[in-house]
């Protein structure tokens, strides 16, 4: 994740810790592979639990395209 993107670490730290652990929770049912998520666009301002809110959200419907639940 790009400074340029979130410039403040906390903020690319909670982003980490979203996308691990979603995925965790959908590993059984996603095939084998390795998986690469990238940051497209900067990320609205706004609170940490925004942020959590929004990256799990797109998260969930990009995993869920990849293996429905």
């Amino acid at each position: 994740m790009p400074k340029r993107q979130v410039p403040l670490a906390v903020g690319r730290n909670t982003i980490k810790r979203v996308v691990r652990e979603a995925f965790r929770v959908r590993r059984a049912s996603l095939p084998d592979g390795d998986w690469v998520f990238r940051l497209v666009a900067r990320p609205e301002p706004g609170s940490l639990t925004a942020l959590k809110r929004q990256v799990r959200l797109e998260v969930d419907t990009l995993l869920s395209r990849i293996a429905p639940c």
